[in-house]
């Protein structure tokens, strides 16, 4: 059984008589890094603050390592309740070096403790070269990589990160987050990361938590969050895809334009009509397939293409194809569905 880092119960927030937060549920255990997703205003911030203790719940509670640090009688102070963060605008200190803003936060400690602490983290970021220079010489990335060595200095119990990425081109995103994936889980941090940014959710996280309505909707690994999403706005915000009609046919069979989809229908009584979501990875470009559609867009990314289908009743999918097969608009090619997880929704009206 896993060891609770973090524990949020029934939590709301209200500030200046808005609602914000209502009745937030939320369990993270030891060594997990978890996203929190959702649209804009949704309240990812806040809740962020909330767990740092920048703000007081309106009702429930919050546990660190099983002791409540926020509800109606007790409100821990964010100093003492031994978590990091990192903002989107970094905060490092422009008149001390790397070095000096790394170690600015570790308390109690001796020179040599210190020197030790630094030593590991500029080792483990790379950023030895630099650890003599002050944030305006640096890069974004490598001023990214200051900020996370100060925010572990310290060895928090939970780390906090906000937008941490969001200004970082995508190539160098992409390999940061590599690096502090395997940092994190070296010096085995609990990490809450808030991103509007899907695909370095589906990098980072362990599990991922959808931030909607102003509660947690779904809290899932990134796999369930992306094939089997409880809402439709959770299976827009979570990957491109289009929705079809469909009619229950009988167990475990849906009628579509795309043919029978064989999946899942429990829940819905036989004739029920419904949404069937369908990935671009749901759909095969195979030249000799009977069924066919027709190319209406298309979206060139080097390695693959994105093609804009139109089937039967005049309704649209999406498709990935490797790009060597770069077909024309209005073009008719052979394509078959291969649905290993048949979502539906009810119609939507």
């Amino acid at each position: 059984m896993q060891t609770l880092k973090l524990e949020i119960k029934n939590a709301t927030l209200e500030l200046n008589n808005n609602l914000i937060l209502d009745g937030v549920d939320l369990i993270i255990p030891n060594n997990e890094i978890t996203s929190i997703i959702g649209s804009s205003a949704s309240g990812k911030s806040s809740l962020l603050r909330l767990i740092a203790g920048f703000e007081k719940t309106t009702s429930g509670y919050i546990k660190v390592n099983d002791r409540i640090v926020d509800n109606e009688n007790t409100l821990i102070q964010p100093q003492d309740r031994n978590i990091g963060i990192i903002f989107q605008d970094l905060a490092l200190f422009p008149h001390l070096n790397c070095e000096e803003n790394i170690i600015f936060g570790i308390f109690n400690q001796s020179d040599d403790q210190k020197k030790q602490r630094l030593n590991r983290l500029l080792d483990l970021l790379n950023i030895s070269k630099i650890s003599k220079k002050y944030p305006h010489e640096l890069s974004g990335g490598q001023q990214q990589r200051i900020a996370v060595a100060r925010a572990l200095a310290p060895k928090p119990e939970i780390l906090l990160l906000d937008e941490p990425f969001s200004a970082l081109d995508e190539l160098l995103k992409e390999q940061l987050i590599g690096d502090v994936k395997k940092l994190l889980k070296e010096e085995k941090i609990t990490t809450i990361v808030i991103t509007h940014n899907i695909k370095e959710a589906f990098q980072l996280s362990d599990r991922i938590a959808f931030l909607g309505d102003k509660k947690i909707i779904q809290h899932d690994t990134p796999y369930n969050l992306y094939h089997k999403p409880l809402t439709r706005e959770i299976a827009n915000f979570c990957g491109l895809g289009s929705f079809i009609k469909g009619n229950v046919i009988g167990a475990n069979h849906v009628s579509t334009g795309l043919g029978k989809l064989f999946g899942d229908v429990s829940g819905y009584k036989k004739s029920a009509t419904v949404d069937v979501m369908i990935r671009p990875d749901d759909i095969i470009h195979d030249d000799n397939s009977t069924q066919n559609a027709q190319i209406v867009e298309k979206v060139y990314y080097g390695s693959e293409f994105l093609y804009k289908l139109k089937i039967k009743n005049n309704e649209n999918i999406f498709c990935f194809t490797p790009s060597h097969h770069n077909h024309e608009i209005n073009e008719v090619i052979g394509i078959k569905a291969e649905i290993d997880h048949l979502v539906l929704f009810e119609e939507k009206l």
